[in-house]
């Protein structure tokens, strides 16, 4: 297969059969495993956000008949994307300069949606600057789905003994935890997948009472324990009584020294106050490691209290929105 494919569609051709650059120069690679340093070259000179990484990007997937598409310009900067059936999907903001952005989404969506069977583009987890500005571009833009708060913490300045009074029931809930419970951190290689898995389903059934079906994506997390968290640095899991119960994971920001992004907390919510255990034990962990700060993932306003109870300050905001054919509204 070649791993280039243009979407060029002259003549009614079959998109997977041609090769080659679109005419503002985009090129399409679908052959990740051959076009790794192309795409770690691109995120080492763009990458900005702290979904900027490879391994995570082709976990990210919320369904299986997804295929990873990386999306390049002449001047090296990118898309991560995904094309599913009907639709693509770009995965957090473009990779490239600040200014180019807008640019980058307005190229690629006019390009795939002039291809009949693409009814639609999602933008997921993009600067919440980029869906006004898409307002003055030829798109037909939909109601924004749901935005995200970001927050990042200290970890200079944040201290693991939790002084004081407002950390007192946070303080007297560990203690609690760990007088009655015999707990254990472990590697993931030194666990089961299948423990793991378990840990997933449970924390998904815990989930679909809160949410819809199509917004609990738990595919991710099945993919990072598939590929033994390629990409993640030191994954760990919380053992309780012999049993596995929780597991967190992350990885360093890209062009972001000393700033560590948590993106994988799951725990199976069977023993009280084991969320706040889990978080706790992840800050030890970066703090002990030496990073200065903790990007602590995007969550809905109504979610945050429990990353913000901790000193975290909001850095940016994000929208997950489509963007549709003229004719068509979603």
């Amino acid at each position: 297969m070649n791993p280039v494919r243009s979407l060029a569609r002259p003549f009614g051709a079959s998109p997977k059969d041609l090769g080659g650059a679109t005419s503002n120069g985009m090129k399409f690679y679908e052959d990740i495993k051959s076009e790794l340093e192309r795409m770690e070259s691109c995120i080492r000179k763009f990458g900005h956000t702290s979904d900027h990484n490879l391994d995570w990007w082709v976990c990210g997937v919320i369904a299986t008949d997804a295929v990873p598409v990386f999306v390049q310009w002449p001047d090296g900067s990118g898309l991560l994307t995904y094309k599913y059936p009907g639709k693509w999907y770009i995965w957090s903001d473009p990779l490239s300069l600040e200014s180019d952005m807008i640019f980058r989404i307005e190229e690629f969506c006019s390009y795939v949606l002039a291809e009949n069977s693409i009814k639609e583009v999602w933008c997921g987890d993009v600067a919440d600057s980029i869906y006004p500005a898409l307002k003055n571009q030829p798109l037909k833009l939909n109601g924004i789905y749901y935005s995200l708060l970001w927050p990042v913490l200290d970890m200079v300045k944040y201290d693991i003994s939790l002084p004081g009074g407002r950390f007192k029931e946070i303080r007297n809930a560990k203690s609690k935890f760990y007088r009655e419970h015999q707990v254990k951190i472990l590697d993931t290689d030194g666990v089961a997948k299948e423990d793991l898995y378990r840990i997933v389903d449970a924390w998904q059934a815990e989930a679909l009472k809160k949410e819809r079906k199509e917004d609990v994506f738990d595919l991710k997390y099945r993919l990072a324990i598939k590929n033994n968290f390629t990409g993640f640095i030191t994954p760990r899991v919380l053992v309780v009584s012999g049993r596995p119960v929780g597991f967190n994971a992350g990885y360093e920001v890209p062009n972001r020294p000393g700033r560590f992004a948590g993106i994988i907390g799951l725990h199976d919510y069977s023993v009280k106050d084991l969320g706040t255990v889990l978080w706790l034990e992840d800050l030890e962990w970066i703090k002990s490691a030496g990073y200065k700060e903790l990007d602590m993932q995007g969550s809905e306003p109504h979610n945050l209290k429990t990353k913000t109870q901790f000193g975290a300050a909001i850095e940016r905001k994000t929208d997950t929105f489509s963007i549709s054919k003229r004719d068509e509204v979603f």
